[in-house]
């Protein structure tokens, strides 16, 4: 393989104790996002076992990391010289590689799907270029070094009335690795009331850190309904009877981040993720063979994006082994695809993946919905950076 071959031959100009601080590198991290290599797998100096090491841990991103790891050591000059390398060698391939690449991005994940090691960074050039040719049709980061922000994550596991949550824990672990992963600072609540939910929203949405943020995430994971075709999250304490009013509606997310109620974040992206019920029919039906701006105005609610996990009326499944699928899907895509696609493009390909998904079938159909977007601009992630 090329690319070994390359990464050796750099990894010859270090000297033994330069070898060293690489191999710590690997074995500390060499970026938020990605797993470090064990050190017991680390423990030689030949330079072509540690290359053997990083690839089956990075097999697709073992190049671009161990240029990273030679820039956190200052070695700059080495480590500019392997990413030139490195492009010559993989130029060839790349273009054989983006048809196969882009059809295996809408596959359905497995049922043994299990977390990514890491989340594939944005490059350098990519985000130069896109910020330089579409400056005017992209949400501009505030920082040019990285993405920052930070984000809410409410999840209710454990319920006095209805059903706990199983598998509810780990959609928390998943969407906070992914979270971090992206750059923001990540704010965690669980098991809380509808009074509760909608005191978080509303302290969230005061954080002073949204004054230097560029970007935001609200994510909701609990029991969901529909009340006279508005949606709401079911706080711990619901019941039909003797608590009925232990909701919280999530238009009030709206509410508590739109221009009047949170200025801090006028003109920056605001994701909104919903992992609840929506009702309690089933997303699929029998369907017979015969049948187919100027001024000093400005807009109280813009740049929002709210992506649930059903359509209005239907229910939302989750594992209790491995999560909810919604959750799921958004992780392994992000991992996968945010590197090169606006968020947009990103929940297009999660929706086209779970039609394709044989696990729902017949009547437990299930797709996820956007719902109350005023998006103007593409919005990119650019993991990584």
């Amino acid at each position: 393989m090329e690319t070994k071959r390359v990464m050796t031959e750099t990894l010859e100009d270090l000297v033994d104790k330069e070898l060293k601080q690489f191999i710590w590198q690997l074995s500390n991290g060499v970026k938020p996002g990605t797993a470090p290599i064990p050190r017991a797998k680390l423990q030689t100096s030949d330079r072509e076992d540690v290359v053997d090491c990083m690839v089956k841990q990075y097999p697709d991103d073992a190049g671009e990391i161990a240029v990273q790891a030679l820039r956190n050591m200052k070695q700059n000059e080495l480590g500019q010289r392997l990413e030139l390398k490195l492009k010559e060698v993989q130029q060839p391939v790349q273009e054989e590689r983006r048809n196969d690449d882009e059809s295996m991005e809408l596959q359905p994940i497995q049922s043994d799907w299990y977390r990514p090691y890491s989340i594939t960074a944005c490059s350098q050039l990519f985000k130069h270029k896109l910020l330089t040719e579409e400056k005017n049709d992209v949400y501009l980061p505030t920082r040019t070094s990285h993405r920052k922000g930070s984000a809410l994550l409410i999840n209710n596991i454990k319920c006095d009335y209805i059903t706990d949550r199983k598998g509810a824990e780990i959609d928390q672990a998943n969407m906070e690795w992914l979270l971090t992963a992206l750059g923001y600072s990540v704010e965690k609540h669980t098991n809380l009331s509808g009074n509760a939910l909608n005191t978080a929203v509303k302290n969230f949405s005061k954080r002073y850190e949204h004054q230097n943020s560029d970007s935001t995430f609200v994510v909701i994971m609990s029991h969901g309904k529909r009340f006279d075709n508005k949606d709401a999250i079911l706080g711990v304490h619901y019941n039909d009877r003797m608590n009925p009013s232990d909701i919280f509606f999530v238009e009030d997310i709206f509410s508590h981040l739109n221009t009047v109620s949170c200025p801090a974040l006028i003109d920056k992206p605001k994701v909104i993720l919903i992992q609840a019920c929506r009702g309690g029919n089933t997303g699929g039906v029998y369907v017979p063979d015969s049948a187919f701006e100027s001024d000093s105005w400005v807009h109280k609610e813009k740049d929002f994006v709210c992506f649930m996990s059903s359509l209005p009326d239907v229910s939302a499944y989750r594992d209790p082994e491995n999560g909810s699928f919604f959750i799921n899907y958004i992780v392994d895509t992000f991992s996968t695809s945010a590197h090169k696609y606006d968020i947009m493009e990103l929940f297009r390909k999660i929706a086209s993946r779970m039609e394709k998904d044989q696990r729902f079938r017949n009547k437990q159909k299930l797709l996820p919905c956007i719902e109350r977007t005023t998006l103007v601009k593409k919005f990119y992630l650019f993991p990584g950076l």
